[in-house]
């Protein structure tokens, strides 16, 4: 198969600058809606809003601190799920932490673009909504908002290279390496 495109996370610090710009951008867009939605009163919810009132503060605070942490690892535990389900039984996931940022990874791994696009974007969509969906059950919607924004802000590696991926018309396929992806083109014929 013929490279396209390295994308690398670890070295490249264009890159690393352009993920930091991306990051800001999902959280700006992130905290327009919630602070319209402060603004007209529909958030915080009541017993939100009791706990807030009631001098609940640091607690709230404390719990959109441990839950935003929490969903770091459990959105790589994610990736790992998936890099098994698209791979196959016979995968075999790898997971740490370089230059600031935790990882799931198969280097070496080749799956097609439709398949990897799911790798990298699963875990955006499914605990984006995840964190969302829960503390909006439990009463606690600003904080789920909150924690769905700041999470959505941290998939910008994943975002972006699923774009790429995606907007490049020969990309056939898409290698996991040490340091990010490789954009791959089948042979034609």
């Amino acid at each position: 198969m013929r490279t396209l495109l390295d994308i690398d996370f670890l070295a490249d610090e264009a890159l690393r600058g352009r993920l930091a710009a991306w990051s800001a951008a999902l959280l700006a867009g992130g905290a327009a809606p919630i602070a319209l939605l402060v603004a007209l009163g529909a958030l915080p919810g009541v017993i939100e809003a009791d706990a807030l009132l009631g001098g609940g503060v640091a607690a709230w605070l404390a719990a959109l601190v441990v839950v935003s942490l929490a969903a770091l690892p459990v959105h790589e535990l994610i990736h790992g799920a998936l890099f098994r389900l698209m791979g196959g039984p016979g995968v075999r996931v790898s997971y740490g932490h370089a230059a600031g940022m935790l990882y799931a990874g198969c280097p070496g791994l080749v799956l097609a673009r439709g398949r990897f696009v799911v790798v990298l974007l699963g875990p955006a969509a499914v605990l984006s909504a995840v964190l969302l969906a829960v503390p909006c059950a439990l009463g606690f919607p600003l904080l789920g908002a909150i924690a769905a924004a700041l999470h959505l802000s941290s998939c910008a590696g994943d975002l972006l290279a699923a774009a790429l991926a995606l907007r490049e018309p020969a990309c056939t396929h898409v290698r996991d390496t040490e340091h990010g992806v490789r954009l791959l083109a089948a042979p034609r014929g």
